[in-house]
């Protein structure tokens, strides 16, 4: 190695720590840390697998169509409360489950009130709910909570110090909470133990880890008493040795004699093995109907005792009223009991996930730091770029290698922090250096190309050349209506400056969500989304443009018109699917233009939009790749020219007219449809003329009404399946 090569790498290791240094800084701060968890929510949710899960543990939840059912079957008695139900059907669930064999029944529900039934005397339901209980391995929940102030409470709710599995502190100054919000007394006496059902969600609001077990002390008591959270002592109850030692970031897990990994918050962190169906459920209604059809000594077909025996049983609720939702790295809304779930399993499998300490985390960003500030001190922008983005890519491979093989969190905020401030430097000293070549080729093609292609052609000069690739995009073609009108008795001077007025708007549009705008077409316009500049979204960006673009042909004749100028019209048709896109021509001359059946799909739609009246058509594989990025409305199959297979045509909605005629108006359209491809063509027709009583200006529903009037005239061939042929472009 020369002494020149030698200095420029060092002061390239010197520059990477620096980087470092301040990368470790930055990872301090609230947005990089929110970031960081995100990186972790998506490694959880691509890691997940169902088939790690404990089939150990099942949940019986109280959901909406239980809700319904006991309710229904309630008003049918003559009764006409519905939630809260009598604490006698708990009774029943835990004998039906218990006698099942389960190895634990854990209530995700605080019965912190006394029964409505027994308070108004009808009938001693908390006293059945104790009695079931009593002797069992029955889990019951607290809350806890700080106020401290006047509303705090100062006395221990009777008969909590005396729940097995809590212990006693002779101190305790550093409580977390001071308000205990408890099962009744008879159901807390008949528990076998008692968990906190609390949850600390990260600053962002998602829960990634529980806490094991917290203080909890009335305001002005001389001693404290410790409370495993819900799954530790659902594991304990269900017969795991659970040992917890320490306080904070000190504290020393053991289940069944395996050390449990924490965080240096003393927190496990959780490891999600899928959302709410990862675990076996069952409707609480089923279990309830189940339960009495064996005391009455009928048979069992659904929830059967076999289902719970040997299994933790969770008992919780998703209908919504009932509020137990929570975000997770998994879904935003998931039902608490899923994560009560998720760290019982973690517990008994000893699989939790590791977050690496500190110290190693510093490590890891400053030698990153280092090798990505020398690499950044070579000569050659390519080995450059190459250099540090393996780098990065090995990292991201090591990530994710650990977190799913050995269930390890490395830090990636952090340590791209750094790679990121040493590219700083690269790009620094590249611009001393090449900028002037840099500077030449983008003022060059800025002129001619989108700003995207021109980025990808100054950073990648080899890219110059012919030659393509195919990748899926989302085309458009925007044909501008009234063109004839408006060059009629003009200069064509003038309707040239009027038309450059057009296309800038609808330029800015469509560069604006990130496409690029192939060519211009005499008064239409062709582009396209997912290239050069990838774009996950691709197609919703292309259905938000068309909604712009006949805003900005809607403002400009506005303007127009205050100038005494016609106005125009617009008809876009949208694509989705495989296509080529690349430099195509002569090696003389060449344009980054696409080719292929996605294009000429988009073009046919485009022409097929003045079939129906409408300013938009887009095809089904963009809705459906849009995902409800902007309201469509379907309105045909339609059978291009050129094509054998048909299509479902949309229409982009605009937002015009009162919501709910538009409503009533867009669900006659869609009754219409189907019973048009059923062959219903006089009913059909009447929904459309239903549909157009309140839009009269409708096109579709006009062209579908006229189409089943012909129809219902001189019926279709018996292998009619509901499509439309287009015989022209």
């Amino acid at each position: 190695m020369k002494g020149g090569d030698r200095r420029r790498w060092l002061r390239g290791a010197v520059i990477g720590i620096g980087a470092g240094i301040l990368a470790l800084a930055a990872v301090h701060l609230p947005l990089a840390e929110t970031y960081e968890n995100r990186t972790f929510d998506v490694r959880t949710r691509l890691f997940a697998d169902v088939r790690r899960a404990s089939p150990g543990i099942v949940a019986v939840v109280i959901d909406q169509k239980s809700l319904d059912i006991v309710a229904a079957s309630r008003e049918a008695g003559g009764q006409e409360k519905g939630w809260p139900w009598p604490r006698d059907f708990h009774a029943g669930l835990v004998q039906y489950l218990t006698a099942a064999g389960a190895r634990a029944v854990v209530f995700d529900l605080v019965f912190s009130e006394q029964s409505i039934y027994t308070r108004e005397a009808v009938v001693d339901d908390d006293a059945a709910f104790a009695e079931a209980s009593q002797g069992q391995r029955v889990v019951q929940s607290l809350v806890l909570a700080h106020e401290a102030g006047p509303a705090a409470d100062r006395a221990w709710p009777a008969g909590l110090r005396e729940v097995p599995l809590t212990r006693r502190l002779d101190a305790a100054p550093d409580a977390r909470f001071d308000k205990a919000t408890t099962p009744i007394a008879p159901l807390l006496r008949a528990a076998a133990a008692i968990g906190w059902i609390g949850f600390e969600p990260d600053d962002d609001g998602v829960a990634r880890a529980i806490r094991p077990a917290v203080t909890y002390a009335p305001m002005g008591a001389r001693e404290g008493l410790e409370v495993l959270a819900l799954p530790l002592t659902a594991a304990a109850v269900a017969g795991a040795r659970v040992e917890l030692e320490g306080q904070g970031g000190r504290r020393r897990l053991r289940v069944n004699g395996r050390a449990i990994p924490l965080d240096e918050d003393g927190r496990m962190v959780l490891r999600f093995h899928g959302a709410e169906g990862v675990y076996r459920q069952f409707g609480y209604a089923a279990v309830l109907r189940s339960s009495m059809r064996a005391a009455a000594g009928l048979p069992v077909t659904d929830a059967r005792p076999e289902d719970f025996r040997d299994k933790i049983v969770l008992v919780g609720a998703t209908a919504a009223g009932l509020l137990d939702l929570r975000a997770t790295p998994m879904k935003a809304v998931l039902p608490g009991y899923v994560i009560h779930a998720v760290a019982l399993d973690n517990l008994l499998q000893g699989d939790p996930i590791r977050r690496v300490p500190v110290l190693p985390r510093a490590l890891i960003v400053l030698v990153l730091g280092v090798v990505c500030g020398a690499l950044a001190m070579v000569r050659s922008t390519r080995v450059v770029i190459g250099g540090v983005g393996v780098v990065a890519l090995l990292y991201v491979a090591v990530v994710l290698w650990a977190f799913d093989g050995y269930r390890l969190w490395l830090d990636v905020v952090g340590p791209g922090i750094g790679i990121a401030l040493a590219w700083v430097g690269s790009t620094g000293y590249a611009y001393l250096t090449e900028g002037r070549e840099r500077r030449f080729l983008r003022d060059a093609f800025s002129r001619y190309l989108a700003p995207d292609v021109v980025t990808a052609l100054v950073d990648q000069p080899g890219r110059l050349t012919l030659g393509g690739e195919t990748r899926e995009l989302t085309i458009m073609f925007a044909d501008v209506a009234g063109f004839t009108t408006l060059a009629e008795g003009r200069d064509p001077g003038e309707v040239v400056s009027l038309m450059n007025e057009c296309f800038e708007e609808l330029t800015g549009v469509i560069q604006g969500q990130g496409g690029t705008v192939d060519k211009f077409i005499g008064d239409a316009v062709m582009a396209f989304w997912n290239a050069p500049v990838a774009h996950a979204d691709h197609a919703a960006r292309a259905l938000r443009a068309a909604r712009e673009l006949l805003a900005a042909v809607a403002r400009l004749n506005t303007s127009w018109a205050s100038r005494g100028l016609p106005a125009l019209g617009m008809r876009v048709g949208i694509a989705t699917g495989q296509a080529v896109v690349g430099n195509v021509g002569s090696h003389t001359k060449f344009n980054y233009t696409v080719m292929g059946d996605t294009v000429n799909l988009a073009s046919r739609v485009e022409g097929a939009a003045k079939v129906y009246g409408t300013s938009s058509l887009v095809t089904d594989a963009t809705a459906t790749a849009a995902a409800g990025a902007v309201p469509l409305r379907e309105l045909d199959w339609l059978r291009v020219k050129g094509r054998g297979e048909a299509v479902a045509v949309f229409e982009v909605l605009l937002d015009e007219g009162p919501e709910f005629a538009r409503d009533e108006a867009l669900r006659a359209y869609a009754k219409g449809l189907e019973q048009y491809r059923a062959r219903a063509f006089d009913e059909a027709a009447a929904q459309f003329e239903a549909a157009l009583a309140i839009m009269p200006h409708d096109g579709p529903s006009h062209e579908m009404r006229e189409r089943c009037r012909a129809y219902a005239a001189t019926p279709p061939p018996a292998d009619w399946r509901g499509d439309h042929v287009l015989t022209s472009k």
